[in-house]
């Protein structure tokens, strides 16, 4: 059963210079409320309650028809899923065309928000509760769990993460929780190096960092709508000098075996 349901992002408490420039003031420093949010929940019409959950952020393309997909996917196998929409509150044009333009949104604090929103319901296990993204997304799936980052500034926190080609530059790890990430071996535009040197770096962590690499498969390979791989001329790349061009497409083969993957990983979390 599919629900359009609101929440909000936690309110962001006041930097250490903005208590200081308030204390000269003479006045208490204020933090920033946080931003009106809305999403798509799903619940499991088998199975009996409390469920645990994955909160879903999308790419920077929106909340597509793949990221719906994947909702359905995990409410059948028995999850509550909360897909985020981090555009539409914020009238914010989906896009991938720059950085400046996709990183102008910070999906961290939307993914804290749909983290304190689902703990509250008595339908969910507040202690089972993973978080996945996709692109951008799985970025902040990186930030979100990364050990020094602002989920310490909240008591709840994620279970595991899972990570659809992330950059994996975004957070140096350790992580406080389990962590998949899932990157074809032909991506240029988030390259799957970088995620094997985030994964070396993070062996002897207790939270092993868990990487797997799909043959030649690129950029939104777990997205059929996207067709056979094509190359994209405007799409600003900073794997590439000049910072231009990406291949996007369509893997089948490795679509299939992140899904097993995937389904696996879930269920050894659960076995925790």
């Amino acid at each position: 059963a599919q629900e359009n349901v609101q929440f909000h992002a936690p309110d962001s408490p006041p930097t250490l210079l903005q208590k200081r420039m308030a204390k000269l003031r003479g006045e208490e420093a204020k933090g920033k409320a946080g931003l009106a949010l809305r999403g798509q929940l799903n619940i499991p019409t088998a199975g009996t309650a409390p469920y645990p959950a994955v909160v879903l952020l999308h790419d920077c393309r929106g909340i597509t028809g793949a990221i719906e997909d994947w909702a359905y996917q995990l409410t059948d196998w028995g999850y509550v899923t909360l897909v985020v929409d981090s555009y539409g509150p914020r009238r914010h044009r989906p896009g991938c065309q720059s950085y400046e333009h996709m990183e102008s949104v910070d999906q961290t604090f939307d993914a804290l928000g749909a983290l304190q929103f689902l703990t509250r319901r008595p339908d969910v296990a507040a202690n089972r509760i993973g978080l996945i993204g996709w692109s951008i997304g799985g970025s902040k799936v990186l930030s979100a769990l990364n050990r020094i980052g602002v989920h310490n500034l909240y008591d709840e926190k994620f279970r595991f993460g899972i990570a659809f080609y992330p950059y994996c530059l975004t957070a140096s790890g350790p992580f406080i929780g389990p962590l998949l990430i899932l990157i074809g071996g032909g991506d240029d535009w988030t390259t799957a190096r970088r995620c094997v040197t985030l994964r070396d770096r993070n062996t002897s962590s207790a939270h092993p960092l868990e990487l797997k690499v799909y043959g030649n498969a690129h950029h939104f390979f777990d997205d059929p709508d996207m067709g056979p791989p094509a190359y994209y001329e405007a799409i600003e790349n900073r794997e590439k000098s000049p910072t231009r061009g990406v291949t996007w497409g369509h893997d089948p083969k490795a679509y299939a075996l992140a899904i097993q993957h995937v389904r696996e990983f879930l269920t050894r979390q659960q076995g925790e």
